[in-house]
């Protein structure tokens, strides 16, 4: 059967006419594959699913890094996405909460892609970078946040051991380990983050 893409023209003639279009439908069609499998799909897969012989999948990229340093920067546009600026002249309790109901969405969105980029990452310096690229980003989204308490830490803490110290706890880490091992729900694992985030930050905390 003929594919069509949104606009009603065949796939096959899209494929052809449009190389971007191409590139990005393989990279979500290997994103989704990813989640729904939890493992790492084959090319016959992914081709398969997207509708194309599989020599066409390496027409448009020039190996297989190249196609998954894609789909994770395209997954770090979309877990990125989900998250806004949250005002450090909030108080902060309600900061926190904020904080870990985007962290949430984002991790929830996140897990499944990045179990599988873990087991990849160690033989491919592509997805090391992208995804220190993402740690990286989450770190100074939490410093942007909680940049009035980060001033006001005591001692060495104000040297980065404070943030340190939150960046651990709210964690894709942190989050996963309560979801997969312990089991919860994501409610409790808001919770039980939230108490881990307020007693790191109680001394130091705005009540504005």
């Amino acid at each position: 059967m003929t594919r069509r893409a949104a606009d009603g023209e065949t796939t096959g003639r899209r494929w052809r006419r449009d190389p971007e279009w191409t590139r990005a439908t393989l990279v979500d069609t290997l994103l989704e594959l990813t989640a729904e499998e939890g493992r790492e799909p084959t090319r016959k897969a992914i081709a398969e699913r997207a509708g194309v012989s599989e020599r066409t999948v390496f027409v448009h990229f020039a190996d297989r890094e190249a196609l998954y340093v894609s789909a994770a920067e395209r997954q770090a546009e979309r877990w990125q996405s989900l998250s806004a600026p949250v005002p450090p002249e909030w108080p902060t309790d309600r900061k926190v909460r904020a904080l870990l109901d985007q962290r949430g969405r984002m991790y929830e969105l996140m897990t499944p892609i990045r179990k599988v980029g873990l087991g990849l990452e160690p033989d491919s310096p592509g997805l090391r970078r992208v995804m220190a690229d993402g740690d990286a980003w989450l770190r100074a989204d939490l410093a942007a946040t909680f940049a009035p308490e980060l001033r006001h830490a005591p001692g060495a803490r104000r040297a980065g051991g404070l943030l340190d110290a939150l960046e651990s706890a709210s964690s894709w880490a942190a989050w996963d380990h309560l979801r997969t091992r312990r089991g919860l729900d994501t409610a409790p694992t808001r919770a039980a983050l939230r108490r881990t985030l307020g007693a790191l930050l109680a001394d130091v905390a705005t009540g504005r």
